[in-house]
């Protein structure tokens, strides 16, 4: 099967074509209609000169168009997502690196056009969707047109496609460096996407269905959700930002079951100011998937109290493996809640099924149950290599097995436990300190929203320890919290060497637009200059 059959498959099917497939802001569009508009764009494409093997980029906010483009393009061709929230360099490299000779574009990021105009000499055609409503210029292809003035039948591509075939290019944000292109097949995707419905045996009343989606869908956390909701017939809420009120008032509004979001994202929520106002929806709430970054314990048992009637599925993976790896499942939740089995609440979960895990030292040797190493994974949702990368790919995928640089270790029932990323582990005075560990620790203060701990230049220890800490509205530095008081917290936590030396407070911290904080943003200032950098 691939991808395009699942959106046409719900448009053919009498007793879903005429069921909500998608509903963004006023637009509301059945199966069939979701499936019309892909099949309009996918011969829309193909006139303007696309065929199997070429690229096509996006760069889109979330909206219907995301998905139309996913499911048409993927029919006859290969979609390139691009994060909006990318530098124009990064663009320009994207769109160079990729070879995409046509550009799917909101109206909203038209001031990237000159900067593709000028650097971008392969991109003949650029498409425009109005995501604003204040419409699009005359000079550029509007795709609304496109997905609207076509055939509906379904297009033949110029070659057969294979579910081997390359189905996405998705540019992960290196920390160093430009964007790698992961090749990621429809068999990957399609598999690792059935691998985690099979995990969803929780009965919804047909027609409440309704999922919302507020991640941005370029990322591969976010698009994971979108597929399992076409495999399953599910209606999407599409939210073009995530704002927290805008995020609980669409909730009600559309009578929602569940949701994805990622750990800042859910902990934003549960702190927000509005979400009493929401409190007697939220036992409504039957699903809830997060992932992408792990999640502090004291933030994970406030959601599990909030919403007492979600089941609770932690996804851990990365890009490379279509993303999902493994997950902890609602039995695992709620399990971790009682006497004695609070140790779950930090476990990323157990390998999906298709996939074999393991923890692994330096050499590739398997380390003990309980001891830390790489966590390195093999099964149906590894990425076809890097794009244009044999080097870096072969660097990635040793003997099958894809090298994840997570660092974690396995317990004796197969839970996995993400205890940092390698390029995140902070070596002090000889002893290794693993970020999360600290995070978790400071996040138990009631005083603290947010936090980011980072290794910076220590003269005698080599790296300090040193956190970055967002507090709650209403809590004041110096008066209801000090550097000080926080550090003697932390000690009393875990060990005394891993507490952090230092600390700062901040308004925000700054973050990706899939809602990850980026450490390396914070790293760039202590470690310019320095003859040893961390990025």
């Amino acid at each position: 099967m691939l991808i395009g059959d699942c959106c046409a498959r719900c448009g053919r099917q009498p007793h879903l074509k005429n069921r909500v497939a998608v509903i963004f802001k006023e637009r509301v569009l059945t199966w069939q209609q979701l499936n019309e508009r892909a099949n309009s764009l996918a011969h829309a494409l193909q006139n303007l000169g696309v065929k199997k093997g070429d690229r096509v980029a996006l760069l889109l906010y979330n909206s219907d168009a995301i998905l139309t483009s996913y499911y048409g393009i993927t029919k006859i061709a290969t979609v390139v997502p691009i994060n909006y929230m990318s530098s124009k360099k990064e663009i320009a490299y994207i769109l160079n690196n990729c070879g995409a000779n046509v550009l799917i574009i909101s109206n909203n990021l038209l001031y990237h056009v000159d900067t593709i105009n000028e650097q971008c000499k392969k991109i003949h055609h650029i498409i425009v969707y109005d995501q604003d409503g204040t419409g699009v210029p005359s000079e550029y292809k509007n795709f609304d047109d496109l997905a609207r003035n076509y055939s509906k039948e379904e297009p033949v591509p110029s070659e057969p496609i294979s579910n081997m075939d390359m189905a996405y290019l998705m540019y992960t944000g290196g920390t160093t460096g430009l964007p790698k292109g992961v090749m990621l097949s429809h068999f990957n995707l399609l598999q690792n996407n059935l691998a985690t419905i099979a995990l969803n045996t929780q009965k919804i009343e047909p027609g409440k269905e309704r999922i919302l989606v507020a991640l941005p869908l370029f990322h591969a956390a976010a698009n994971i959700s979108a597929m399992q909701a076409v495999q399953s017939g599910y209606t999407i809420i599409v939210q073009d930002q995530f704002v927290t009120k805008e995020f609980l008032s669409a909730l009600v509004k559309h009578e929602c079951i569940g949701f994805g979001l990622v750990p800042t994202m859910l902990n934003l929520l549960l702190n927000s100011p509005e979400i009493e106002e929401y409190r007697e929806y939220l036992p409504n709430i039957k699903m809830i998937v997060y992932g992408a970054s792990p999640m502090a314990p004291s933030v994970l048992r406030k959601a599990l109290d909030m919403f007492p009637n979600a089941d609770f599925y932690q996804y851990f993976g990365q890009t490379e493996y279509s993303p999902v790896m493994a997950v902890l499942e609602p039995d695992d939740h709620r399990k971790a809640l009682e006497p004695g089995n609070e140790y779950l609440l930090t476990a990323a979960g157990r390998a999906l099924i298709a996939t074999d895990i393991r923890i692994v030292d330096v050499n590739g040797n398997d380390v003990k149950p309980g001891e830390v190493g790489e966590i390195i994974a093999r099964g149906d949702g590894m990425m076809l290599g890097y794009w244009k990368q044999p080097e870096k790919t072969a660097q990635t995928i040793k003997n099958g097995w894809l090298f994840t640089g997570d660092m974690g270790r396995m317990d004796e029932d197969g839970y996995i436990y993400c205890v940092d990323r390698r390029k995140d582990m902070i070596i002090s005075g000889g002893e290794n300190i693993y970020s999360k560990e600290v995070e978790d620790a400071i996040y138990t203060h009631p005083a603290v929203l947010e936090c980011a701990v980072i290794g910076i230049p220590d003269e005698r220890w080599g790296e300090a320890v040193h956190a970055i800490v967002v507090l709650k509205k209403g809590y004041k530095k110096g008066e209801d919290i000090t550097e000080e008081e926080l550090i003697v917290h932390v000690k009393d936590q875990i060990a005394r060497y891993k507490a952090p030396k230092s600390i700062k407070f901040r308004r925000s911290l700054p973050k990706s637009a899939q809602g990850k904080i980026l450490k390396k943003d914070l790293r760039k200032k202590y470690w310019e200059g320095k003859e040893r950098s961390i990025h």
